[in-house]
């Protein structure tokens, strides 16, 4: 229950398992987590978005569920179990975790029911404690807030944030809970068509964030920027020209991504200067979508609106220099229909061991790319999903790394799967069919980890007992949620592709069992041990009288604060 899992949210409820999704380990029904809202028609309906996951790695999994509904969820990190649902501002979207601070910063979509604030805090030690919060990003409340957070321990006690179709970067003091400075990202002389900044990506190789402009365009004339308005039609837009507010209908925003008026793309922006350094344009020929940033800062993936055809690499350098075009990758992805839109909306970057990998899968195919970032030339591998054309509607795939394993999850939502694949074997080795794996988060209990080290350095000794890598005993499954002891694979568990990971998994369980009685017996031992060191000096006060023991050696000071100081993963 401490090791690693991976926790599937969606219509079904929440649902964890294994790594490799052999194993169920637990279900929460989806009547105990959704949230019911009422429809424009009076009807009632109960809503499973999951706009997004966290996980503190310490106490809890927390979930923003429901759009419209101003509540926030609250999981045991150990046992899944639901702990509540907290109030917070309305429509919640992004969370985000501060490891030192131990706090989960919430980002809505309006203000607070309670407080004037666009974004709300929790205590990650009690999400009961009040936490008053005044940070409005907007002057009018009726105005909606959709817009993105970013917030890092090499930050200290400040946070950045977007809202869309507001020009401005804004950095927040997190100590007093309120906007601190606004940077007006369209510059002395703006672009015409600059509409404002959404997406953004924060490297802490050379505390850069790269943030993503949005534009507008006229449509529906020949001498419009676009002939069509498509779906959503057009209304009437201010476009600023030569100083000079001029209307004309258009569209501003999402809906001129990838158009000929979205040129600026991705501006690189060093908060120690308080400037934009740089502007990352374009991917080949194509216009950048979104910026993401691997673990160490290193690197700045940059996808482009290509149907999935290029990737770009981008190389952090020192603070106050533009970032470098390392690579441009090459993939083989079908682009039928999606030649001119983003595929690309998630990925993993895995740096353990000797891996140092770029996983991404494209939303119009049925195909995983694995780039080996070690490689000189970027090597590229391919893990096919489906031996099936792909006919769907794109919709966006997540892909979700299991912390410390060589699994990566894969949602599939347009068809209802989810699927697992091997990165050091590149193989698919389990299907999920009839989930709605609408966000996947891989969900590790670092602080037991923490516990166990620090106790193991302060005993001095080595082995499973004093490393993180304790084994425990899965908590035993329920009939009504082990249907594959039949051999049969249902929507709670889905189809095994490949034969070799359940021998492996069975193969292994009786060593776990072994280590886990093991790990058993030395806790036991140590505790007994401490009782009867403290016995000792009690009954013996001048030995410790004029001399304090000291808990660890400096050695162990050292690792303990390295380990503490681990931040667990989180979703983008």
């Amino acid at each position: 229950r401490h090791n690693a899992h991976l926790w599937m949210f969606g219509a079904n409820g929440v649902k964890i398992f294994t790594p490799d999704g052999a194993t169920e380990v637990k279900t929460i029904a989806p009547e105990k987590v959704c949230k019911e809202t009422t429809n424009d028609d009076g009807s009632i309906r109960a809503r499973c978005d999951f706009s997004d996951v966290v996980s503190d790695g310490r106490k809890y999994v927390w979930a923003a569920v429901a759009r419209g509904v101003p509540m926030i969820d609250i999981f045991r990190i150990d046992t899944g179990d639901l702990v509540g649902s907290f109030a917070t501002c309305g429509s919640p979207g992004q969370l985000d975790y501060h490891p030192l601070r131990e706090e989960v910063w919430v980002h809505c979509s309006a203000f607070s029911n309670t407080t004037a604030s666009h974004i709300d805090v929790f205590s990650a030690v009690s999400p009961a404690a009040s936490i008053p919060a005044t940070i409005s990003l907007h002057d009018n409340t009726a105005l909606r807030s959709n817009g993105k957070l970013t917030v890092a321990a090499e930050l200290g006690d400040v946070a950045y944030s977007t809202v869309n179709g507001q020009p401005y970067l804004y950095k927040i003091d997190m100590a007093q809970r309120s906007v601190m400075e606004q940077y007006d990202m369209g510059g002395a002389e703006p672009n015409p068509k600059f509409f404002g900044v959404y997406d953004m990506a924060y490297s802490p190789k050379n505390g850069h964030i790269f943030v993503r402009a949005e534009v507008c365009c006229t449509c529906g004339s020949d001498e419009s920027d676009t002939l069509e308005c498509g779906r959503y039609g057009a209304s009437n837009i201010t476009l600023t020209i030569d100083g000079t507010d001029v209307v004309e209908e258009g569209q501003c925003g999402r809906h001129c991504r990838g158009g000929p008026t979205d040129t600026i793309g991705v501006m690189e922006f060093d908060p120690a200067t308080e400037k934009v350094i740089g502007q990352h344009s374009f991917v080949g020929s194509a216009p950048v979508n979104a910026p993401f940033a691997s673990p160490d800062g290193e690197h700045i993936i940059l996808f482009g609106m290509n149907g999935g055809k290029t990737v770009e690499i981008l190389k952090a350098g020192s603070s106050g220099f533009k970032s470098s075009l390392e690579a441009t990758i090459t993939l083989d992805f079908n682009t039928t229909n999606v030649e001119e839109y983003n595929v690309f909306d998630d990925f993993a970057y895995i740096q353990q061991g000797d891996m140092n990998l770029f996983v991404v899968s494209s939303s119009s195919d049925y195909k995983v790319a694995i780039v080996d970032m070690n490689s000189p030339n970027k090597d590229v591998s391919y893990v096919i999903l489906k031996n099936m054309p792909y006919v769907d509607r794109s919709r966006s795939r997540q892909v979700e790394h299991v912390e410390g394993t060589d699994y990566v999850w894969v949602g599939g939502r347009e068809q209802d799967e989810a699927y697992v694949i091997n990165v050091a074997t590149k193989q698919l080795i389990r299907t999920f069919t009839e989930v709605d794996a609408r966000k996947l988060l891989s969900v590790t209990h670092h602080a037991f980890f923490d516990q166990a080290s620090d106790f193991g350095s302060y005993l001095g000794q080595t082995g499973p007992a004093s490393s993180a890598t304790v084994e425990t005993i899965e908590a035993s499954t329920s009939e009504d949620t082990a249907p594959w002891r039949d051999g049969s694979l249902s929507s709670a568990s889905g189809s095994t592709s490949s034969a070799k990971s359940l021998t492996d998994d069975d193969g292994s369980s009786n060593s776990n069992d072994a280590l886990s009685i093991a790990a058993l017996a030395l806790s036991c031992v140590a505790i007994a041990a401490v009782l009867a060191s403290f016995l000792a000096n009690k009954k013996d006060p001048a030995s410790g009288a004029n001399k304090g023991l000291p808990l660890t050696s400096h050695e162990a000071d050292d690792a303990s604060l390295a380990v503490s100081l681990a931040v667990p993963p989180s979703v983008n």
